[in-house]
């Protein structure tokens, strides 16, 4: 009899434990995140911000992003870039935390560079996080006519990471789990949840100026003309600079 009663009582609780873990999992972790992406500032220099809300019903619900780190992967076309060196400097001053998601090189013009990706990272603070991260505009071949290049910033991947399990409790309504840096100051590496969010803005639209080969000609005789003015006034200087000393020797 007493064995009968173990058995129903370890039924029971599996039962009930199933029953909550489900209905915890259904209620508590279908993410309702919302990010808006804006492109700031003018020229060849530029910052992109990011605004991202996670609402939730009740203020009970607030626990599940409390404590938790925000990873946006952007990824960039082959006419703009983040420059690492800036991004370094930037962590060390902690006004910023992002770290290249692969190398790149900010010498080349867009036609001999590669698509390329970042990673910014901040945590949540009452169920909001606001991140940016300075951009580039890289150097297009002149063309014919001249005019302006295109480059379209597609929306970012945005993942989750909590300083518990909390999350294993999300498997049924986000993706598996992928590994990358834990922050952007430490190569160790940490399991991120890939959540769904509803983007509020639309695809970040960059027109650069494009250089005129029309006027190739012409810029190249004055860039010659300016040099051998430039280099005329310096031996000159140079010359009388050469020359007042000896007078003052004599």
């Amino acid at each position: 009899m007493r064995a009968l009663h173990s058995i129903f009582f370890v039924n029971t609780g599996i039962i009930f434990l199933y029953f909550t873990t489900n209905v915890f999992a259904k209620n508590s972790c279908e993410f309702d995140v919302k990010v808006k992406q804006v492109l700031l500032n003018e020229g060849f220099h530029r910052n992109i911000t990011y605004g991202i809300v996670f609402n939730t019903e009740d203020e009970d619900d607030d626990w599940l992003y409390k404590d938790c780190i925000v990873a946006i992967d952007q990824t960039l076309p082959s006419g703009v870039y983040a420059n690492p060196d800036e991004m370094e400097e930037f962590r060390r001053n902690h006004k910023l935390n992002a770290i290249p998601k692969n190398r790149i090189n900010i010498e080349l013009p867009t036609e001999q560079s590669e698509p390329s990706s970042v990673y910014v990272l901040g945590k949540i603070k009452q169920n909001k996080v606001n991140l940016w991260v300075p951009v580039h505009a890289r150097y297009h071949k002149a063309v014919s006519g001249g005019g302006s290049a295109r480059n379209e910033i597609e929306a970012p991947k945005l993942y989750l990471r909590c300083p518990d399990q909390r999350l294993d409790l999300c498997d049924k309504n986000v993706l598996p789990p992928v590994t990358f840096l834990c922050n952007g100051s430490s190569k160790e590496k940490c399991s991120w949840k890939k959540i769904p969010f509803t983007m509020l803005t639309d695809t970040l639209i960059w027109d650069v100026p494009v250089g005129d080969l029309e006027h190739y000609y012409a810029v190249a005789l004055g860039t010659a003309l300016v040099v051998v003015s430039g280099s005329v006034y310096l031996l000159q200087a140079a010359h009388d600079f050469k020359a007042g000393r000896v007078r003052k020797a004599l």
